[in-house]
């Protein structure tokens, strides 16, 4: 097949493409041709010249920071995340090329099966000499609560093989990953934004779909709980958001439609697993697990985890849940095994390995070590029994000292080390920075099992470094990313994953299965947009003040507002003091520092972290344009620093749009039930405190004689326009402060929230609707709009200030302990983990006898 070089700049370009010298080449043969499998992708890409594909690759890159693809806590300070980047040419794989792959990798997840099976069962392979009893008994990663786990209650569901090719082609397996393989969710996104952005490529090109390997994930799950039920109760166990690749669960837990929790939610009782919700406990059949953290039950395992169920592995040898994968495959995510594998291959499976290891020698043999003394330059050296990907010494990259240093370390403790052959990935070409440069690449692909046997997924996750050194075995490594595109020798009929997933469900209105944690996750989350919320407005209108044709006047009446701020932590608290009346000049120099560089927890900035960090730990109960609408917000206050009032109001500006964008979403964008109902409950508590806050500060300073506070405090509480379309211009403190107050009309008035809490509280799940009496929170509520309203006239008394005011002070005054009150009342109902007491529901147990 003859390429045409006059398509454009993209094709002229690739066609002068040159791999470098040492390494295999993906794109071309070693005399300089273009491999086969690449001509339908180039035929597609001569039609683009280079700044289409420039303006396409940074859609890609667009679409995956808008869906918050990234890796968390990879930033210098550990709390940002880093953004996930892709390069829009795949990595291309002819049909023969991946055959050889698939058939290699279900080779490898059947062997590590039968491993994990044996050194935890009849450890056939330590009496009959295929591994150095040191190999196990001085791996920490070895855990006897893990001995004789029933097959049938943990199983290896999905594993992971990282690989490599040598300069001839010939593949080799980098590091196996068997106990929480990470990688699935980044290769579905890859391409899904690769569909996206060059959507007639994959047709054109014959490309294997992903949507089978999920399917047959799917179908994999059902059939190991099929004991337990129909439609089994699946949860997804996540570390959480601190964990570098939390998007991959929130991402398979929306994608594959399962519960995601963490170990808190989740509990123990009489041997079976319970998931902890608002309405009481719910039993879970099986657990997917996500995290790599062995310390799975700190009852046997030992010691404190927060990823620990205790009384778990009990509940597994019951036979009463299913773990996938299960805690003990852990052990051969460890490079010490790899020189034993084609021995162990023979002695399970009796063939040779059809993918071999990558060279690798363990220092605790004699011969072994005496080769690494020899070679020890031209070697990586990796810590025996760690889990591949973590730490690791290129020798040759040290100086003599440190090459001295590392060399006593492995003599002092020889089992502690492996020796691996150092190699340089294969190469394709990559579009970085406008042009063509080789990529060395990491490939790594996944296996799901499925019946008795492995299926290989007819794709993977590359990572792309520029350079040939040797890449770390982390997805977190590298340039960028490519997706990968298997070939096929016909047509491929398009396949979906909710052609398998369609069932009858029974008819549901709400679903009350919140999980505690996440119920007490929302509600905060709530909290802390209304009082972003309410400190951005204040920010903007002090600024505004300062910025106005008034600002020349004295500002005193910005100083409620200041007072407000600093009484939570907004600014300085002594900067709320009624001595403190700054001139404008002197406070239009300071305002900007003051906000910015505050370190108070009630910060601007961190107002921001906190409802992002929420945001992130309900993710997978929000919607798309709310997440999007949260990045912006991340990527609103990242100015390290704040110039002048102008800066500080085009932030502020900009941070309300994206509030309000966010607000919008969860009023319109989540059906009426739980989630919603614990997010607007937070709303309304936060800014009834709000309100309250404010109200006090300007009853101490309104009167009819000025009216600059009163217009100050309608426009801070968002009211100015329905005061004006009223009263016009005709500013009075008593009207002003019955909007404010009393209006039951008025969204921004106190007896507003209190009369959505009513309705709220009403429609929350308690566990016992039986008992005659409402709850403490319910009969708080209550009081407190009782007491509101006998603040409007009757038909005895007329309204007037004097009255008006007393009232609204003593209301005010004990107002933060009424909210504190709901808060913890709410608290000790729906969030507070270890007060379950409901009874286990018949139907339940009988279904587990």
């Amino acid at each position: 097949m003859t390429l045409e070089v006059a398509a454009g700049n993209i094709m002229e370009r690739l066609l002068a493409y040159q791999g470098p010298a040492g390494a295999f080449d993906e794109f071309k043969t070693p005399d300089g041709h273009i491999k086969p499998q690449w001509h339908k992708l180039l035929e597609s890409l001569g039609n683009l010249d280079e700044a289409d594909l420039s303006t396409r690759l940074h859609s890609a890159n667009r679409i995956l920071q808008e869906n918050g693809v990234n890796l968390t806590g990879f930033d210098h300070d550990r709390r940002s995340s880093r953004p996930w980047e892709i390069d829009l040419l795949p990595a291309m794989y002819s049909a023969a090329d991946w055959k050889i792959v698939r058939a290699g990798i279900a080779q490898r997840a059947q062997l590590m099966e039968a491993i994990v099976r044996d050194l935890y069962g009849s450890q056939t392979l330590i009496s009959d000499g295929l591994i150095p009893t040191d190999l196990i008994f001085k791996n920490k990663q070895f855990l006897r609560s893990f001995h004789n786990l029933p097959p049938e209650s943990s199983g290896l569901l999905l594993y992971g093989c990282e690989l490599g090719r040598s300069t001839s082609g010939q593949w080799w397996v980098m590091a196996d990953r068997a106990n929480a393989p990470a990688g699935v969710s980044y290769t579905l996104e890859n391409r899904i934004v690769i569909s996206k952005t060059l959507p007639q490529f994959l047709r054109e090109c014959q490309v294997h779909r992903l949507a089978p390997f999920f399917i047959q994930l799917q179908e994999t799950i059902k059939q190991l709980s099929s004991h337990k039920s129909d439609n089994p109760s699946v949860v997804i166990l996540s570390a959480g958001p601190t964990e570098p690749f939390y998007f991959e669960d929130v991402f398979l837990a929306r994608y594959l439609g399962y519960t995601l929790v963490e170990a808190d939610d989740l509990t123990v009782r009489k041997n079976h697993v319970w998931l902890k919700t608002l309405t009481g406990l719910v039993g879970v059949d099986v657990i997917i697990r996500r995290h790599a953290d062995q310390n799975i039950d700190p009852l046997e395992v030992g010691g404190y985890s927060p990823n620990g169920i205790s009384g778990l592995l009990n509940a597994m040898r019951h036979r009463n849940v299913v773990m996938l994968n299960g805690p003990e495959f852990g052990l051969l995510d460890s490079p010490v095994f790899m020189p034993f594998m084609k021995k162990i291959c023979q002695h399970f499976l009796g063939e040779d390995l059809l993918i071999p290891s990558i060279a690798t020698w363990w220092c605790g043999q004699k011969r072994e070590m005496d080769y690494v003394k020899v070679h020890f330059n031209d070697l990586v050296i990796k810590p025996a029994f760690a889990h591949s990907g973590g730490e690791e010494f290129i020798v040759s990259d040290l100086d003599k000292e440190s090459q001295q240093k590392l060399m006593a370390k492995i003599e002092a403790r020889p089992w502690s080390y492996i020796a691996q052959e150092k190699i340089v990935r294969s190469t394709a070409p990559c579009w970085i920075g406008d042009y063509f440069h080789p990529g060395h690449m990491a490939l790594r692909t996944f296996a799901v099992k499925y019946k008795e046997r492995y299926e290989v997924m007819n794709g993977g996750l590359i990572r792309v470094e520029e350079r040939g050194a040797p890449m770390p075995l982390s997805i977190s490594a590298g340039h960028c990313s490519k997706d990968v595109w298997v070939c096929s020798n016909k047509p491929v009929p398009p396949v979906s994953l909710l052609a398998k997933i369609q069932e009858r469900p029974e008819i549901k209105r709400s679903n009350n299965q919140l999980p505690s944690r996440a119920a007490d996750n929302l509600y905060w989350l709530g909290r802390y947009i209304e009082r972003l919320e309410f400190t951005g407005r204040l920010i903007r209108k002090v600024s505004d003040r300062m910025l106005s044709e008034f600002g020349q006047q004295t500002i005193t009446d910005i100083m409620p507002m200041v007072a407000c701020l600093a009484e939570q932590g907004g600014i300085e608290e002594s900067l709320g003091l009624d001595e403190f009346i700054p001139s404008r000049e002197r406070m239009e120099k300071l305002w900007p520092a003051i906000i910015w560089e505050n370190e108070n927890s009630g910060k601007l900035q961190g107002l921001c972290e906190n409802v992002i960090r929420l945001s992130s730990l309900v993710r997978d109960r929000m919607t798309d344009d709310f997440w999007r609408a949260t990045l912006q917000m991340q990527q609103t206050i990242k100015p390290e620093k704040i110039h002048s009032l102008s800066d500080l109001q085009d932030l502020t500006n900009s941070l309300m749009l994206q509030i309000s964008a966010i607000s919008g979403q969860i009023t319109d964008g989540l059906v009426h039930g739980p989630t919603r109902h614990f997010l607007l409950i937070g709303r309304g508590l936060e800014r009834s405190r709000q309100l309250t806050l404010i109200l006090r500060q300007f009853l101490k300073k309104v009167d009819d004689k000025d009216v600059m506070p009163l217009v100050t405090l309608l426009d801070v509480c968002n009211s100015i326009m329905t005061y004006r379309s009223r009263y016009r211009a005709n500013f009075s403190v008593l009207p002003v402060f019955d909007l404010l107050v009393t209006d039951s009309s008025n969204p921004h008035a106190l007896v507003f929230q209190f009369n959505e809490l009513r309705k709220l509280l009403a429609e929350l799940p308690y566990r016992d609707r039986r008992k005659p009496l409402i709850s403490p929170e319910r009969d708080i509520v209550r009081c407190v709009r009782y007491e509101l309203q006998s603040l409007l006239p009757t038909a005895d008394r007329q309204l007037n200030w004097v009255d008006y005011r007393h009232g609204l002070e003593k209301i005010l005054n004990g107002m933060d302990k009424r909210i504190h009150q709901i808060s913890s009342q709410l608290t000790s109902t729906f969030f507070v983990l270890s007060e379950f007491t409901q009874q286990v529901d018949d139907h339940w147990e009988n279904r587990n006898s």
